[in-house]
């Protein structure tokens, strides 16, 4: 786990919920599937984690079958950041973290 953390920017969470969403162009064309991760931080906080799903997945349908969540209520994890930016679409904690890597950490 040290050489995992080594150098990089992570917050430990533990897992609460899980969703797809379809993420549009101006022209509501589809451009991809995006996994949101509602998570619980130990100050209190509860940012929603967003990862992007492969290139190939273009629906709902199909997040569900090829992006299924591998992770169970409570689970720690570790979530590898680059950036963290007020999100219009969450009103309740104003916080979304756009992750490269969400790892269990038990």
């Amino acid at each position: 786990m040290e050489q995992f953390l080594a150098g990089r920017r992570v917050v430990l969470v533990k897992f609460v919920a899980h969703r797809h969403k379809e993420i549009q162009n101006k022209a509501k064309r589809t451009v991809g599937v995006v996994n949101l991760y509602e998570v619980q931080c130990a100050d209190g906080k509860a940012p929603t984690v967003q990862t992007w799903c492969p290139r190939s997945v273009q629906s709902l349908e199909h997040a569900a079958k090829e992006c299924a969540c591998p992770f169970t209520e409570g689970q720690r994890l570790v979530v590898e950041f680059d950036l963290m930016e007020p999100n219009q679409f969450d009103a309740k904690n104003g916080v979304i973290i756009r992750a490269t890597s969400v790892q269990a950490v038990e």
